[in-house]
């Protein structure tokens, strides 16, 4: 207690609070890079890997920890992820090259002929990283600084060409799962970008 009669300040509250949003900061951020890659991997031509972290259910936990912080708005992704589970859930029923032929033609026919966007998704999933990592050490202005480059580049690389293929996955794919992926897809530019783009391209009021 202070002199006049005051509560003192704790030692160390103010670092530990700073220090608890600056953790806090740099998973968020960890989380997105996971995000973004999972939609890298969408982007890119299906192979056995895929199929068989699909199949586990993988990519649903990845969207789902990079969900974990953005409240309301993980509403966006929360009934594809389901849709995943059961996906996952239903896989010793079905044979992984079945999966992986079924996930190829839909790629083939509607990703591919979009060009590669795969490695500007990577290159916003680095700067999470690299997000993460200034927030980790200290480094507020720089994390900062970073996340502004992030929407930037989601603007300028992703938005031109991404939610044309999401919107072909999620309408015309033949492959349940495929059309799943390319919701998520747009869910996830939706909330990185702050537009939504699932609405929009979608049209879906539900």
């Amino acid at each position: 207690m202070t002199d006049d009669g005051r509560l003192a300040p704790v030692e160390g509250m103010a670092e530990d609070s700073v220090a608890g949003f600056r953790a806090q900061v740099a998973q968020a951020a960890r989380d997105r890079a996971g995000s973004w890659d999972a939609v890298a991997e969408v982007l890119a031509r299906p192979d056995e890997g895929f199929v068989e972290r699909l199949r586990a259910g993988e990519p649903a936990t990845v969207w789902r920890l990079g969900a974990r912080w953005l409240g309301a708005d993980a509403e966006l992704l929360t009934r594809d992820l389901m849709s995943l589970d059961v996906y996952a859930r239903g896989s010793r029923r079905r044979a992984p090259a079945d999966d992986l032929a079924a996930l190829r033609a839909d790629h083939d026919r509607l990703v591919a002929p979009e060009g590669d966007l795969t490695a500007p998704v990577r290159e916003v999933a680095e700067m999470c990283r690299q997000e993460a990592a200034a927030w980790a050490s200290g480094d507020m202005a720089g994390g900062r600084a970073l996340r502004a480059e992030e929407r930037r580049r989601i603007e300028e690389r992703l938005v031109p060409g991404l939610p044309n293929v999401g919107a072909r996955l999620a309408l015309e794919a033949e492959a349940r799962v495929s059309r799943t992926l390319g919701r998520l897809v747009l869910a996830v530019l939706s909330v990185e970008s702050g537009k939504d783009y699932q609405r929009a391209v979608l049209r879906d009021d539900e």
